[in-house]
């Protein structure tokens, strides 16, 4: 089964959005799909760190990622996200997972019960869950991925 890797990128301006993709590119190669840009407007957790009007999309590479891979993925990924960093904390959020033909995983450092272990500090979190066309979200579904728009993103562009 083929797990392509995933990036969802939150960001307070498109310059960022564009340095950190390149920076992305760099290391995993070309962009497979992106998703639209969206207001990310679903919760306010995020602004005493990176501020208001914050923008997110989904970004699918031509890059397979085994979930074990995503320990080493996510540990780069926080590498982008402190070279951008200012006085205040991230100006780049960047979430990293893989989408298969069955489910969409991100990989966190953020322990929860409903969460793999795949490393000393990184966890993995089912995020949707595929049957075909059908979507399962579940109680811990982040608001962006319960979106219509996005989800209709995601089944376009998993793997067959």
């Amino acid at each position: 089964m083929t797990n392509l890797l995933f990036m969802a990128v939150m960001y307070s301006s498109e310059e960022l959005l564009n340095k950190s993709k390149s920076d992305l590119i760099k290391k995993y190669g070309p962009i497979k799909a992106e998703g639209h840009v969206y207001d990310f407007s679903f919760t306010n957790y995020y602004e005493p760190e990176m501020g208001k009007n914050l923008k997110k999309k989904f970004i699918i590479f031509e890059k397979e990622a085994t979930k074990e891979e995503l320990a080493d993925v996510k540990f780069f990924i926080t590498e982008i996200e402190k070279k951008y960093s200012n006085n205040t904390g991230r100006t780049v959020n960047i979430d990293p997972g893989y989408l298969s033909e069955t489910e969409l995983q991100l990989a966190t450092f953020k322990e929860k019960s409903f969460k793999e272990k795949i490393h000393e500090k990184v966890w993995v979190h089912k995020v949707l869950e595929f049957n075909g066309d059908e979507i399962k979200q579940f109680f811990h579904t982040f608001a962006d991925y319960k979106d219509k728009k996005n989800q209709e993103f995601i089944l376009k562009n998993k793997p067959k």
